[in-house]
């Protein structure tokens, strides 16, 4: 290209430069011979050639210099569509064989956005080309045809160096300087002060994003595998740029000073389910699974089988893809070393995390029965994905009513959208959140129980719904909603080259599908990608750390300059605030009176949730933090207050003994309700679900959780005593606490303390902690791998003070305000 040997061998060409009616800027395109003897002489019919290519000159106006090349060069053997994408501006082709390297300050360089290669974002508009060919090249803009030889342009080292100055097509970044990360170094803290300072260098950068990338098969190897990369549906299904100067489907509030990214890739991508590929805090937990479990009986490599395993969920793709085409031996296992492999496209489908193809390639095969649990869903055929919206019974792909139309993802990725009915179900769900794990000793052995290997449920929310007052609300009416800051919301669901786009050509037979072909409907109502919990924690560390967790720090599909405007990871964190705060749960002070010197309060809590609340993995936990104040709202007497590392602490700032587990210290805080009050600081009330391992010893070890010893988190409203799966969800330690026996979703705390003189008035404010302190320091103490390191470093150096939502380690759900004494 920079030698423009195209231009001396003469290829046919555009007779001057023009317009593309917006589509891009100004351009010339240039056709290889086999092209154009495939345009003119077999007037496009048949394949495309191996080895031909469209060179599109582009120009900033029709007099300006050359600014960049965009290239297409046809190999059928690369990928379903069979092209070779760059856009050259300032070539730098990615090197396969490159590894993530730390940068000599300290932290993660920069991940790179590639913008040449297989299966990249402007297959949003060539899959609208007829044929099935990718191409739209036409013969309308070159009579008369060329007969100029390379005298006749520009002088070529004034256009390089032109080209070479242009900038454009960089997305926005910092310099290696400012890459660096600066941390807080908060070493010793109360969470690890008895522990050892880790080494710098500890924790490798995961793999850049850009290596996240796996494209559909070819036709001559099969067509479509099971699974592709999300960058095949971000084409799309993200808010793309199409149309210059035209503010992309799918963007909420483009005018506004706080735009959102609300396509279906927008937000999913900075979800919970679109990390969890490379959430620190799971991987952590797999080192702990993989050190004390390491051996196992009967087999080979204990740890490669607890990685293998666990990445059935995390790394479902990458796992699932794996043993499909190595099968299921059992040695035959994907290790996280895998996963931090850039040339391995089964660590690029794992990284990719719980993806696009996984939910919307799910069957509805059994779906919610116990054959499917802990990620064993079943899958529709590779050239199916299944959506809400019905299929176009017309085979030749002319859209009718309500349905979606089916061409332009068959096209370029070889896949036929499907109405499944279970992607509105709950049902779709229940794989991943109804988990049942073996139960492994010490010694490696399989625990046995009533002459059967024992296994133990991690995570019930489905059972928990499934028993519940939500029964008829499925769980993505809720982490799918259908409006943004309470506006309702209308968009079509993808942005292609559909039929309101200027006509190809503008003169002459048209290489564009037939308008009916490529009509989207705006849906309403819309349902978002948002997928979130309140796990605030990992999403910050998401922000502070992106570098290091191999994330791009713009979005590579939005145009400029919305793409310095819009941060999904922000959009992630508000979203996951207010729903913490206003659909989680609600504190009620129901009374605060005095007798005989001592203050007696009942404070109620009720979950809003439709599961129980903390639900997920077991070892969240929300507490109570309950204060006596005086008239100027000053503190004289807590229960739940915390230090600064989220610890709970007694009024003398002392932690509390029952917050970290050893072998010597078993005791935890019991369940308290008004049969049971809290009567002292030392005593404060944490919703949560504690399990001991086969010795006896309270754990976090998910393939240790051996005997559960207290479940008292907040049940949904409308449980029933005797409901679906009510003995695996029942409370544990509650005691005859009526409100863990009547259905309410609450729970009734009572206070019972000496009152201070000057006491005016009392407050209660419901926190929560999705890797409470003594998770953090056993994860420290059961493991010392690199991703336990980088879990240590996240957690010492997150700079709390830039997200006041975890401020001091804790999320604030819910408060009373002050309530007067009575």
């Amino acid at each position: 290209m920079n030698n423009l040997c195209y231009q001396k061998q003469n290829w046919q060409h555009d007779a001057q430069v023009r317009t593309s009616d917006g589509v891009h800027p100004f351009v010339r395109v240039w056709y290889s011979p086999p092209l154009f003897d495939w345009i003119t002489v077999k007037n496009r019919t048949g394949p495309i050639p191996n080895g031909a290519i469209v060179v599109k000159e582009q120009y900033q106006s029709q007099t300006a210099p050359l600014s960049e090349w965009t290239v297409m060069v046809k190999d059928s053997k690369l990928s379903w569509d069979g092209w070779y994408w760059a856009d050259l501006v300032n070539p730098s082709p990615r090197n396969p064989n490159a590894t993530p390297t730390p940068l000599p300050g300290g932290g993660c360089a920069e991940p790179q956005v590639q913008f040449n290669g297989v299966g990249l974002y402007c297959l949003n508009c060539h899959a609208s080309a007829i044929a099935n060919q990718g191409t739209y090249s036409s013969t309308a803009y070159i009579d008369p045809p060329s007969e100029a030889g390379a005298g006749a342009f520009p002088d070529t080292t004034a256009m390089i160096e032109d080209m070479h100055n242009v900038s454009s097509r960089q997305l926005p970044g910092a310099s290696a300087a400012e890459q660096v990360p600066k941390f807080v170094d908060r070493l010793p803290s109360s969470v690890f002060g008895n522990l050892k300072p880790l080494a710098k260098g500890t924790a490798p950068c995961m793999v850049s994003q850009a290596f996240d990338h796996v494209v559909p098969a070819a036709k001559s190897a099969g067509g479509p595998q099971e699974f592709v990369t999300s960058d095949q549906c971000a084409e799309c299904h993200d808010a793309t740029g199409t149309l210059a100067g035209v503010v992309p489907n799918m963007i909420y509030g483009a005018q506004s000073p706080a735009p959102a990214n609300l396509s279906q890739y927008g937000e999913w991508r900075y979800s919970m389910m679109g990390l969890a590929g490379r959430d620190p805090i799971f991987f952590a937990q797999l080192d702990t699974e993989s050190t004390l479990h390491g051996h196992l009986a009967g087999v080979a490599d204990g740890a490669a089988f607890v990685q293998d395993f666990c990445l059935r969920c995390h790394g479902v793709m990458g796992q699932r893809q794996f043993h499909i085409d190595k099968g299921n031996g059992p040695n035959t296992l994907l290790t996280r070393a895998v996963l931090q492999d850039p040339k391995s496209k089964y660590g690029a489908l794992a990284r990719d995390g719980v993806s696009c193809a996984v939910c919307h390639h799910m069957s509805d095969d059994q779906l919610g029965d116990p054959s499917t649990e802990t990620g064993l869903f079943k899958v529709g055929p590779a050239s199916e994905l299944y959506g809400p919206f019905p299929s176009d019974p017309d085979p030749t792909g002319a859209k009718s009513g309500d349905s979606v139309i089916p061409l332009p993802m068959q096209n370029s990725e070889g896949i036929t959208p499907s109405q499944g009915l279970q992607i509105q179900q709950a049902n779709l769900c229940a794989s991943c959140h109804t988990i049942l794990l073996p139960v492994f000793d010490a010694n490696g052995n399989r625990v046995i129980k009533d002459g059967a290997p024992k296994s133990e449920y991690e995570q019930t929310t489905f059972f928990e719904w499934l028993n519940s007052g939500f029964i008829t609300i499925p769980c993505q009416q809720c982490h799918m909603p259908d409006s943004y800051q309470d506006n309702p919301l209308q968009f079509k669901i993808a942005n292609i080259e559909d039929n309101t786009f200027p006509a190809v050509p503008d003169q002459g037979p048209s290489t564009r599908l037939p308008d009916d072909d490529l009509i989207l409907e705006a849906r309403s109502p819309y349902r978002r990608h948002q997928l979130l919990g309140i796990n605030l924690f990992a999403l910050e560390m998401f922000d502070q750390f992106r570098a290091d967790l191999g994330l791009f720090q713009f979005d590579p599909n939005l145009p400029n300059p919305l793409a310095k405007q819009i941060f999904g990871q922000k959009t992630a964190v508000a979203e996951a605030v207010a729903q913490a705060q206003t659909s989680t749960a609600e504190v009620t002070i129901l009374s605060a009176t005095e007798t005989s010197g001592v203050l007696q309060a009942d404070v109620q809590v009720d979950n809003l949730a439709g599961h129980n609340f903390p639900s997920g993995v077991s070892f969240r936990r929300a507490f109570l933090n309950f204060q006596m104040l005086d008239a100027d709202g000053n503190v004289l007497w807590a229960s739940g207050n915390t230090n600064s590392d989220g610890v709970i602490v007694d009024n003398a700032g002392n932690p509390l003994p029952t917050e970290f587990f050893s072998r010597s210290q078993q005791t935890y805080q019991p369940h308290f309700w008004t049969d049971n009050p809290i009567t002292s600081d030392s005593q404060v009330e944490i919703y949560e679900e504690l399990t001991t391992d086969p010795r006896g010893l309270l754990t976090t070890s998910f393939l240790s959780l051996d005997h559960k010893v207290k479940d008292n988190r907040i049940q949904p409203q409308g449980r029933s005593f005797n409901g679906p799966n009510a003995d695996i969800t029942a409370p544990v330690g509650t005691g005859d606490d009526p409100s863990y026996k009547n259905g309410c979703g609450c729970s009734v705390v009572r206070y019972q303390i000496p009152i201070a003189s000057n006491a005016a008035a009392v407050n209660a404010t419901l926190y929560y902690q999705s890797i409470p302190p003594y998770y953090l320091r056993q994860r420290a103490e059961d493991a010392h791998g690199p991703d336990t390191a980088r879990l240590i470093t996240f957690t010492n150096q997150l700079n709390t003070s830039n997200y006041p939502e975890i401020a001091n380690w804790k999320l604030k759900i819910a408060t009373s305000g002050p309530v007067g004494i009575q």
